[in-house]
């Protein structure tokens, strides 16, 4: 193929598709990242005495073309998954991480069950919410038994919820880069969604059907892409049958898209290429 002339090997990621579905596909496009990084210094003798090597915020940027905050993300998802070691070194001192070479580490991640990923995905959310608050100088105490906003709450407590939507939905404009869309208003639904969902105390939310915790539903809200959009917008406009309940309707298609997008691509080529016969 000509095109291989092009995307050669200096130039190109191999991002895991098992370990974008476990951790999101950010989080494993940085880890491809790192791992590349981590391979070249190595052959090259560079790596420090621990074993570490160095990449900034800036030299991330340019391998993985995600932002700073976007980096920030990911890279808890990738410490909590043990996957990676990060620390500062040198002088000046700089952002240095280590990729942790531990095969049977990351062949039971991949090969890891529900409520392995749920652990994993209930640290990040938390981590989440933490960075939230300390970004907006805001202080949010959670209690076992978390009442519903009264009309009475104090101005100061909706003020709080307002900064919290806020800065989520920050968040989640930046994941989906948002302005990259043309039909905004259909965007705009799903992300007000996704921003209910999200800061919802609820303990559950309905999605196939079923009950399943918020945090689950909100950590795979907040691994969601410009991709994953895009798909749930190409699936709706395919989709003949009634929908009765729209938002239901939506919870399900955008929880589900991470984990149906290859395989609905996958058909969708076929039928191009070969027909329906």
């Amino acid at each position: 193929m000509q095109i291989t002339n092009v995307l050669n090997p200096t130039n190109t990621l191999s991002v895991n598709r098992l370990l974008a579905h476990k951790l999101g596909l950010n989080a494993a496009v940085v880890y491809a990242a790192l791992v590349a990084k981590q391979a070249y210094y190595e052959t090259r003798d560079m790596l420090d005495k621990d074993g570490y090597f160095y990449s900034t915020e800036d030299d991330l940027e340019e391998s993985t073309s995600l932002s700073r905050a976007q980096q920030a993300r990911v890279i808890d998802i990738l410490l909590d998954a043990e996957l990676v070691e990060k620390d500062t070194r040198g002088m000046p001192a700089k952002r240095c991480f280590r990729v942790i070479d531990d095969e049977n580490l990351l062949t039971s991640l991949l090969k890891t069950d529900n409520q392995v990923c749920e652990k994993v995905a209930n640290k990040i959310v938390e981590n989440s919410q933490t960075s939230l608050s300390e970004s907006s100088n805001h202080t949010y105490k959670t209690k076992e038994n978390k009442s519903k906003v009264s009309i009475n709450q104090s101005a100061d407590g909706i003020d709080e919820i307002d900064n919290k939507r806020e800065n989520y939905l920050e968040i989640i404009r930046e994941n989906i880069d948002y302005e990259c869309f043309t039909e905004k208003e259909k965007v705009d639904e799903f992300v007000e969604i996704m921003l209910d969902v999200i800061c919802s105390i609820r303990k559950t939310v309905r999605v196939n059907g079923e009950d399943l915790p918020t945090k689950i539903v909100k950590n795979r809200f907040l691994k969601l892409d410009y991709s994953h959009i895009d798909y749930v917008l190409t699936a709706l406009q395919k989709n003949t049958s009634e929908v009765r309940n729209i938002r239901a309707y939506l919870v399900t298609a955008l929880y589900n898209a991470p984990a149906t997008i290859g395989n609905y691509y996958s058909a969708w080529v076929n039928h191009d290429m070969y027909g329906s016969s």
